[in-house]
């Protein structure tokens, strides 16, 4: 099912969606949405994406490009309830190097992120481990 809303954007950038619109699609206030912008169709998409009630962190976690190192920080992750919710890898250098982006749901973590971070690091996941508050 379509439905089709004409709208303003304010002097701020801001769009306020009408409230049929939010109701089919199951938004509430204080929930967390992703914008999907497509470019080349100048179209920009709203994707429900997390609850009022989390709390999202993104990990940006550096480490040696080699079989299970990924595993071994999700591993840990999942151990102390880090809910993931996005996640993109990639490698920097063949046999190096790689990079691993979480955006994740801490609110049910069972420690600290310090804490977290040295897991990841002394549990050879990673070299580094770096946060992002998206509250």
């Amino acid at each position: 099912m379509r439905m089709t809303e004409i709208v303003r954007i304010d002097s701020r950038g801001r769009i306020t969606m009408p409230s049929p619109l939010r109701e089919a699609a199951k938004l509430s206030e204080g929930m967390y949405v992703m914008l999907v912008a497509d470019l080349d169709e100048k179209e920009v998409r709203i994707v429900p994406f997390a609850d009022p009630e989390a709390k999202l962190i993104e990990f940006r976690i550096a480490f040696s490009d080699m079989p299970g190192a990924l595993a071994k920080a999700a591993n840990i992750l999942a151990k102390q309830g880090v809910d993931l919710l996005s996640s993109e890898s990639r490698t920097l250098r063949r046999g190096k190097s790689a990079e691993w982006v979480v955006v994740a749901d801490v609110s049910r973590c069972k420690c600290k992120l310090e804490e977290l971070e040295r897991q990841i690091i002394e549990g050879g996941a990673a070299k580094e481990v770096k946060f992002r508050s998206y509250t």
